[in-house]
């Protein structure tokens, strides 16, 4: 018995051009598949592919955007709005899903934006919608997204040889991911070398203290992995699985069967100290850009239902693990989706002729 199977779908109309990037969304009934869709002439749709219902929300203006790249969607706790960049993009744009206007011109400064994403995350905190976002290669400012307003105004450090400014970052930021939450960022930047390291820290300490982000207490340095922007996930409100290759000589010996350095998957809790529980022997990220000319990515996901924890990527089997036992449940080698839809527990794949095909996974 295959615990995969598909949920037949509609067709959606042709008057959706062809898709470069789907994104989960909140749905606006129960048992509803929700999804944004951007196509090649950066226009984007709103789809339920249960209905086949397709509805253009707005067209894409950033400067130098390009559909055709790797893009990143990000969407706001409610769904009411949607930050978009190119994954290595110097520019984005917020827009508001429910007016469909554009609210938000977004850009970091030019310092090698092209090695890692474009950070952005959204977190609600007492009844505000706020937008993490970065404005320089090793700076992160919170916006509030309905008036505007900065909330974390600070000068920018000077870095000169002889006197270093105490809140000087030497990191570039990645991927950012709040937790469910809204406790903590994550982010999956890097260093030289070059090196990714994966960082956490309290939201409502940076709300405190603008400098949180750079060096406030509560930051923490994770793990080093070869890759960055790498598979990050919350697994419950404080902790965070990283996957990728890990350093060996970082583990406990009885968490690790061989020595050396091996793809893995590690869970922390923000908590305490040290991490928590090793996943083994799974497979290594695939970083080769199909897209001419772009930095290598890892090319990869992973998302949590419950008990269950989700990998896959491209040339990655989907695998199934049970984050209380740390067993691998299943794993499919025939099916590649693109995205997991966390409220309806379905995976979606786009297909070439832009059709979407779900999968959901039986208990």
């Amino acid at each position: 018995m295959m615990p995969f199977h598909h949920v037949s779908l509609p067709d959606l109309p042709q008057t959706i051009g062809r898709l470069t990037a789907i994104y989960p969304l909140k749905g606006g009934s129960q048992g509803s598949i929700t999804l944004l869709a951007l196509n090649t002439q950066a226009e984007l749709w709103r789809l339920e592919l249960c209905s086949g219902n397709a509805e253009l929300c707005t067209r894409i203006c950033i400067p130098d955007f390009n559909p055709l790249q790797p893009v990143q969607m990000v969407t706001s706790p409610d769904g009411k709005y949607v930050a978009i960049s190119n994954r290595f993009g110097r520019h984005a744009a917020v827009y508001d899903l429910v007016h469909a206007q554009e609210k938000m011109q977004l850009s970091r400064d030019e310092y090698h934006y092209d090695k890692s994403m474009f950070p952005l995350a959204f977190v609600h905190q007492d009844g505000a919608c706020i937008l993490v976002h970065g404005t320089e290669w090793n700076r992160l400012d919170l916006t509030d997204v309905e008036t505007g307003l900065p909330l974390t105004a600070r000068p920018t450090p000077v870095y000169n040889s002889e006197s270093k400014d105490e809140h000087y970052l030497d990191y570039f930021h990645g991927r950012l991911l709040a937790s469910p939450e809204g406790k903590w960022i994550a982010d999956t930047g890097w260093v030289w070398a070059p090196l990714g390291v994966v960082r956490t820290w309290s939201l409502s300490d940076w709300l405190l203290n603008p400098w949180e982000s750079e060096n406030g207490p509560s930051v923490r340095h994770l793990w080093q992995t070869i890759d960055w922007d790498g598979p990050i996930c919350w697994t419950g409100p404080d902790t965070l699985a990283v996957w990728g290759q890990m350093d060996a000589d970082l583990l406990e010996e009885e968490d690790w069967g061989e020595e050396g350095v091996e793809p893995a998957v590690v869970l922390f809790d923000m908590t305490q100290p040290g991490y928590r529980r090793v996943l083994p022997a799974i497979p290594p990220l695939n970083c080769k850009p199909e897209e001419d000319g772009i930095y290598p990515y890892p090319q990869a996901d992973m998302a949590v239902s419950g008990d269950r924890l989700f990998l896959w990527g491209k040339g990655v089997p989907l695998q199934v693990w049970r984050l209380s036992s740390g067993v691998r449940e299943y794993v499919d080698t025939e099916r590649f989706p693109l995205i997991y839809h966390q409220e309806a527990g379905i995976f979606v794949e786009l297909n070439p002729d832009s059709g979407c095909t779900a999968l959901s996974y039986d208990e």
